[in-house]
């Protein structure tokens, strides 16, 4: 092995082996539990393609409006056109999505910041709004869709072969709903109130170190720029919309698969549920691909509503498709958004705005 290369694994030998167990701890689960990563053989075969084909168009539209809707988080702090901000949105999630533990959340501050126009903090703060909204919105549509569409009955007590009971997805989604309620909370209160802010830092870390309370204190005032957009109805109604859109397309992707792999017909609401527990799943830290998470949260999701004898059939061919297709339509995106940045950075152009500025 060439000494980069084993200067490479040196260096991320925690984070490869963490990453490899979380793998592994995910495949016994499911093994565990009778939860199949691959659907039984045969099962696949008695989809309906145009359904798929409609699932795939809904999850795309669903991406691209959530990519989109970066230009009202943003425009408040800085001018970056629409092009950029949807390529580095699609580079970004494929990275989010590789890299184990979220680590890959810095790639859209460390692209997108200008030295002298846009800070990385101010950057970083606009990805945390971002998840926490998230997390508030499908914990509400989460929460909306279990009283309208509760589970049949009986509740299951189990999921799969695992032993645990379907109901206590109610109150999972009920406590991270509240968890990011608290966390919304605290974001307005570092935006509009950002000298109490400075302050309590100061006086929680001065007391182990003046420079850490400086610093933090610092980090947590560039960090407030990127929450202007709370301020501004004419950017945050926006987002807010294309955000509803973005989810209602999602959901609808959800009721688009089920009828296409053969499960009983689930409602908006139903749909809705199922899709809020994967956005629990997503939120944790997660194992590279996403691996164990996606499945184990649309198995939790489906078992609230699908026949436990179609939960491993039909429901694992739901399970597979859709992990399948999120990560085919991820790194697709990203290969056309790593695509025009080459263009648009190569471009005549390009290269001469770059002359005239200058070393």
């Amino acid at each position: 092995m060439s000494g980069e290369g084993a200067s490479f694994l040196g260096r991320h030998a925690r984070a490869l082996v963490a990453s490899l167990a979380l793998v592994v701890g995910f495949l016994l689960v499911m093994r565990a539990g009778a939860l199949p990563v691959l659907p039984p053989a045969g099962v696949l075969a008695q989809t309906t393609g145009w359904l798929v084909a409609v699932f795939l168009v809904a999850m795309l539209s669903s991406m691209l409006l959530k990519y989109a809707r970066l230009y009202f988080l943003l425009k408040p702090i800085a001018q970056i056109p629409m092009r950029r901000l949807m390529s580095i949105s699609c580079i970004a999630m494929a990275l989010i999505t590789l890299l184990p533990f979220r680590v890959g959340e810095i790639a859209r501050p460390a692209m997108l910041r200008e030295k002298g126009k846009v800070s990385g903090w101010a950057l970083t703060a606009t990805v945390a709004a971002e998840r926490i909204i998230d997390g508030i919105v499908f914990g509400v549509a989460l929460l909306a869709g279990l009283a309208l569409a509760p589970a049949h009955q009986p509740v299951p007590d189990h999921i799969g072969a695992l032993p645990v009971p379907a109901a206590l997805v109610p109150r999972a989604a009920v406590t991270a709903t509240a968890m990011f309620g608290v966390l919304m909370v605290t974001m307005s209160l570092f935006y509009w109130r950002r000298d109490l802010a400075h302050l309590v830092t100061h006086r929680v870390l001065g007391v182990v170190s003046r420079r850490l309370a400086e610093t933090v204190a610092g980090i947590v005032e560039r960090s407030g720029e990127g929450l202007h957009f709370l301020s501004d109805v004419r950017h945050a109604g926006p987002y807010a919309a294309v955000t509803l859109l973005s989810v209602a397309a999602n959901v609808w992707a959800v009721q688009v698969l089920a009828a296409a792999v053969g499960l009983p017909r689930l409602d908006f609401a139903q749909a809705a549920v199922v899709l809020g527990i994967l956005a629990i799943g997503f939120a944790l830290p997660n194992a590279p691909g996403f691996f164990g998470v996606v499945q184990l949260a649309l198995y939790a999701g489906l078992a609230l509503y699908v026949p436990a004898e179609m939960l491993t059939r039909e429901g694992a061919a739901f399970v597979f498709l859709y992990y399948v297709s999120y990560l085919a339509v991820v790194f697709i995106l990203a290969l056309l958004g790593l695509l025009v940045e080459y263009v648009s950075t190569h471009s005549p152009g390009a290269q001469r705005l770059e002359a005239e500025r200058g070393p």
